[in-house]
Formats: C-alpha cells, sequence, structure tokens
C-alpha cells in the first residue's frame, strides 16, 4: 500500500529537536549497556564498533541541538510518518519474538509488498538475498552468534 503525500507540518521546535536527540542518546546508551553486559566477548566486539560511536555522534548532536538558536526547517519528506514509526515497532517487536536471523528476510519481504508494492517475486527474492548474505556473512563466515528470539526456533536458525 503507498501512502498520500502528506501535508506539510511545520519544523520541529528547539525543546522538541534536543528531546528527540536526548531519546535516540538514550537508546544508543542503553544498547552499549546491554552489549557489554550481555553479550559474548566476540559479539561484544561488533556490537561496540557500532554502538561506541554512534553513542559519540548522539553526545554530538545533543550538544550541536541544545547550542542551536534557530532551529533549521524540515522538508516534508524527511517528516517521519506514523506509518514510518509502526515499522519501525513491527521490526524490533518481529526481532525480538524470533530473532535477528528470521526477523531480516521476513521484515524484507512484506515491507516490500505491503508498503513499497513490489511484485512477490521481486519481494522474495530480495528476501533470500538479505537471508543469504545474513547466513553466508555473519553466522558461516564470520561465526558471530545472532541473538535469538524469544521463541525458540532451533530447528529453523543456527
Amino acid at each position: 500500500m503507498i501512502e498520500r503525500p502528506a501535508e506539510p507540518r511545520r519544523a520541529l521546535t528547539a525543546g522538541g529537536a534536543v528531546l528527540f536527540s536526548l531519546v535516540i542518546f538514550a537508546v544508543l546508551a542503553y544498547a552499549a549497556y546491554e552489549v557489554n553486559t550481555a553479550f559474548t566477548t566476540r559479539a561484544r566486539l561488533f556490537a561496540n564498533v557500532i554502538a561506541l560511536p554512534a553513542l559519540v555522534l548522539a553526545a554530538f548532536q545533543v550538544i550541536r541541538e541544545a547550542r542551536r538558536v534557530v532551529p533549521l526547517p524540515v522538508p516534508p519528506e524527511a517528516i517521519v510518518s506514523r506509518s514510518a514509526f509502526i515499522w519501525a515497532v513491527a521490526f524490533f517487536v518481529s526481532m525480538w519474538t524470533i530473532g535477528l536471523q528470521l526477523t531480516i528476510p521476513l521484515f524484507a519481504l512484506v515491507y516490500l509488498r505491503l508498503a513499497a508494492g513490489e511484485a512477490w517475486p521481486k519481494a522474495a527474492a530480495y528476501a533470500a538475498v538479505a537471508w543469504l548474505f545474513i547466513e553466508l556473512t555473519f553466522v558461516q563466515t564470520l561465526h558471530i552468534p545472532l541473538p535469538a528470539g524469544a521463541i525458540p526456533l532451533p530447528a529453523i536458525i543456527n
């Protein structure tokens, strides 16, 4: 289903931009904490390569937004819609329930078919390539344990 263009909205206020940057910083700080307390040493290395630089960049963004006098205008196409938020929540719920290794291809298939309006064969091919990339790169080559979901599916993954 393709969405209609939304009506133009006003720019984020200075307080809204700072609040948004603080929320992103908090999420990244929590992720960095979890990575360093719950993951194995090998998995921690990969996650820290992503989480720690992102945390530093988020801290700079909070400072930058707090010092900004005049908020920058946000173009209408850059405003996050309710649909994008719902898709993001669906991705994380899926990752929590069935794990990352199955979520990536499943989410690619569903998103490309329903949100982007792609044909089933094209969406399925993209999902298969995504699964193959995750399997060959992270599981087979790098031997990085991907997080399993709350619902154990040992016959399908790992």
